[in-house]
């Protein structure tokens, strides 16, 4: 799998993660109802700033590949979420996950953003998609489904497991 790329959707422009985002990043994720799903508490800079150091340094062993976009609209500047593709060692599956800021949901961007990095993956020839979305997250569901990624009976840690294969997704 290579390197993390800049990617862009309709109306969104990903940037690769950097230990430089934790500032702006702070205040999109420090609404507590952020966490109602996927739990959790606002993170402040310095846990950021950690947890960033440890995403851009990479997983210890290469076992898989974290790939991981701050999300920023095509007409702004500002940080409004983030989006991540986990691709396991031998580039067959990849977990894709969204975080969108509460001033900024119910506009699609999670969709679009989540859309672009499905394209990266597809293109690198993972054959298998994946996300885990809370139960009663139906804003989540509706991404998910929108991906062409469909419900499993599989539950990983209380979440459900949603799932396509590379050839039938639906973009």
């Amino acid at each position: 799998m290579s390197s993390t790329p800049h990617l862009r959707g309709r109306g969104v422009r990903l940037e690769p993660l950097s230990t430089t985002h934790a500032a702006p990043m702070e205040h999109v994720l420090a609404d507590a109802g952020l966490y109602e799903f996927i739990g959790g508490s606002p993170p402040s800079r310095a846990d950021l700033e950690a947890r960033y150091a440890r995403q851009v340094a990479g997983p210890r062993g290469a076992v898989f590949a974290w790939h991981t976009w701050i999300i920023r609209l095509v007409d702004g500047d500002e940080p409004v979420g983030y989006v991540q593709g986990t691709v396991n060692g031998d580039d067959s599956v990849a977990e894709l996950a969204w975080v969108v800021g509460m001033p900024w949901q119910g506009r699609g961007i999670a969709s679009d953003a989540a859309s672009a990095v499905g394209e990266f993956v597809d293109a690198c020839g993972v054959e298998r998609v994946i996300a885990h979305v809370h139960p009663c997250h139906v804003a989540s569901q509706r991404v998910a489904a929108r991906l062409g990624l469909v419900p499993t009976p599989r539950i990983v840690d209380g979440e459900v497991e949603w799932e396509a294969r590379s050839a039938t997704r639906g973009r």
